[in-house]
């Protein structure tokens, strides 16, 4: 039996609504579960759970927190690791990667981006103000700077083309070319490659 609210504290709270919201997430999708069925199922009021997170974007992006910041020190890595390569070579290993990432969290960054889209007034869930965000435009447009030093593209708006490349990421274009036109993840990796990233380096 859900422990009374009061008889919690804040930390457990916010974990106990985390678990049971994956668990409806994961049993009926995210899509068909509601703030009241999460907050009915935890054992709180729905003015508890609102005061915590004001729909679902912000509970998706508290859940996934932990898988951004494993996915971070992995980029992190890997631009250490491979600081010899080519900015090229980088470059594209790192966009592999995100979409890799993408495609493994397509059912969580999908419900995010649609609430940004219709919630635009809660900043905390706008992924564009996000600490994710912020830290792969920082990665990308490092890139793009470092290869326009090296004089090995011409000269491009590295602030907007990082913002562009990320935003071509959106998780409703990958799951329409992942599951509905049949692209694996192997593939949509490769023709993104092919198609914005190869032809800056000739």
């Amino acid at each position: 039996m859900t422990a009374p609210e009061n008889s919690r504290t804040k930390q457990a709270l916010s974990k106990a609504i985390l678990r049971t919201a994956n668990h409806l997430f994961t049993e009926h999708g995210v899509e068909s579960v509601s703030m009241h069925q999460i907050a009915k199922s935890v054992g709180i009021g729905q003015g508890t759970l609102y005061r915590r997170y004001s729909n679902k974007g912000d509970l998706c992006m508290d859940m996934m927190k932990e898988n951004f910041e494993i996915f971070i020190n992995e980029i992190d890595a890997y631009l250490t690791e491979e600081a010899m390569l080519s900015v090229h070579e980088r470059l594209s290993g790192v966009m592999r990667k995100i979409i890799a990432f993408i495609d493994k969290e397509s059912k969580w960054l999908g419900v995010m981006q649609s609430f940004n889209k219709i919630e635009l007034e809660h900043p905390k869930g706008d992924f564009f103000q996000s600490p994710p965000y912020l830290y792969l435009h920082t990665v990308l447009r490092s890139l793009f700077e470092e290869a326009m030093e090296k004089e090995q593209i011409k000269p491009i708006d590295p602030c907007y083309a990082a913002h562009s490349f990320i935003s071509i990421q959106s998780p409703h274009t990958f799951r329409q070319l992942r599951y509905v036109m049949g692209y694996t993840c192997e593939e949509i990796q490769d023709r993104f490659c092919k198609t914005f990233i190869d032809p800056l380096f000739r």
